[in-house]
């Protein structure tokens, strides 16, 4: 099962001819700002550790998102990027029927079937903002009978949150160890006051999966966490394999929590720029703007407006522009498009790019 990505940068640059330097990427959504500062200083440190393994147990990094978060170190499991806790997660919870809330991130369903278990999709729409409801929800559990179930918040690519009551619902079947509650938090981190992390404590069959690469600029270092009761972490621990982790990108991870005002920077640029995409792409005919809370905006083009990939391509032949084409999200049709929040002038680039395509075809 072939599973499609934002961010191939190289693949297209491949077939522009160009360098990927000269394409401007809202296909992924990484923090504009790039990497912490000190970051590179602190690579040239640590580069004589390479003649060294990695610390196997991880110790720098799991301390400083111990501390980060406030959760003891038996309840966190670092990896080599989120992609690769989640094709572990499966054989870890001994599962073999779980439902998957759609449209969300492509790998959950091949990861989950590679290790043949059931999957039962809840699509969801609209006009719930592509989030479940409780009722959905229950529904679900009484016909599929699923022994977890995957939701993702803020929701990718909707960047919605879940709803209050469908919170609760997790919170209570997590307490109760019903049903696993996989909850993809990967970019929760820009809008970390809405985490369910403070339910960890009684949440014995809560898991959330958290990202470094989004948020903190380095998705080529790959790193990612999992958050969960201690059980369901320690039988993560003994199926990765050793060495998961290098070393530069644990002394990364270390580094990158430190940094208080990179982080408050971040969150007031890409809730400004955020806000401003938004109130310049609802001006234009046909498109409508869902209510995000991440660095990126689900965008839905009008019947009367081509596909989203004639968008992409006249994007991209004519400004260099690369936006994510969501037809490959199960539960979104072909006139959807992801655009990430980047640099104010970047952004004038697209908003110009897709005014000016609007005006084309309206």
């Amino acid at each position: 099962m072939a599973v499609a990505h934002g961010g191939n940068v190289y693949e297209i640059a491949a077939r522009l001819g160009c360098s990927p330097d000269l394409l401007l990427d809202y296909s992924a959504s990484i923090n504009p700002l790039g990497s912490p500062p000190g970051l590179l200083e602190a690579f040239h440190a640590a580069f004589h550790r390479l003649q060294h393994y990695p610390d196997i147990s991880n110790r720098s990094l799991l301390n400083a998102l111990a501390g980060f978060h406030d959760l003891p170190l038996s309840r966190i499991v670092a990896g080599n990027g989120s992609t690769e806790l989640i094709y572990w997660l499966p054989q870890a919870l001994g599962i073999r029927k779980a439902c998957i809330v759609l449209p969300t991130f492509g790998e959950y369903r091949k990861a989950f079937e590679l290790q043949d278990i059931s999957m039962h999709p809840l699509v969801t729409g609209p006009e719930t903002d592509f989030q479940p409801t409780v009722e959905a929800l229950d529904a679900v559990c009484r016909t599929a009978a699923p022994e977890a179930i995957l939701f993702t918040h803020p929701g990718s690519p909707s960047g919605t949150l879940l709803p209050p009551d469908v919170r609760r619902w997790i919170l209570e079947k997590s307490r109760t160890g019903g049903i696993v509650c996989i909850v993809d938090e990967v970019f929760v981190d820009f809008c970390e006051e809405e985490s369910l992390k403070g339910a960890l404590r009684d949440g014995r069959s809560l898991v959330l999966i958290r990202s470094m690469t989004k948020f903190y600029g380095i998705p080529g270092l790959r790193l990612g966490y999992l958050l969960t009761s201690e059980v369901i972490a320690d039988r993560m621990r003994r199926l990765l394999p050793p060495w998961s982790v290098n070393t530069l990108a644990q002394m990364a991870g270390a580094h990158c929590l430190a940094q208080d005002a990179y982080r408050e920077e971040t969150l007031a640029l890409v809730e400004c720029e955020r806000k401003v995409c938004t109130e310049e792409l609802g001006k234009l005919k046909g498109l409508k703007v869902y209510p995000g809370r991440a660095n990126y905006l689900l965008v839905e083009l009008g019947r009367d407006l081509p596909p989203a990939d004639v968008l992409q391509e006249e994007l991209l032949r004519a400004h260099h522009i690369l936006i994510r084409d969501c037809r490959s999200f199960e539960g979104l049709n072909d006139h959807f498009i992801r655009l990430a929040i980047r640099l104010p002038e970047q952004n004038r680039r697209v908003l110009d790019g897709i005014a000016e395509w609007v005006r084309a075809h309206g």
